[in-house]
C-alpha cells in the first residue's frame, strides 16, 4: 500500500484490486490517501429483491 504523493497529479496509475488492475486516474484531492481506496474489491449487485412473477 502506497501513500499518494503530490508528484502523482495528473498520472494514471494501475492498482490491483486482488483480482485484476484498475486504471486510476490521481487528482489533487487524492493526495494522502493509498492507491487502493481507489480501486473497489466487490462488485455489488445490488440488494436481493423480490424476484418477478
Amino acid at each position: 500500500a502506497s501513500m499518494i504523493s503530490p508528484g502523482f497529479v495528473g498520472h494514471t496509475i494501475a492498482v490491483h484490486n486482488g483480482n485484476k488492475f484498475i486504471p486510476v486516474f490521481v487528482t489533487e484531492n487524492m493526495v494522502g490517501h493509498k492507491l487502493g481506496e481507489f480501486s473497489p474489491t466487490r462488485t455489488f449487485r445490488g440488494h436481493a429483491g423480490n424476484k418477478k412473477k
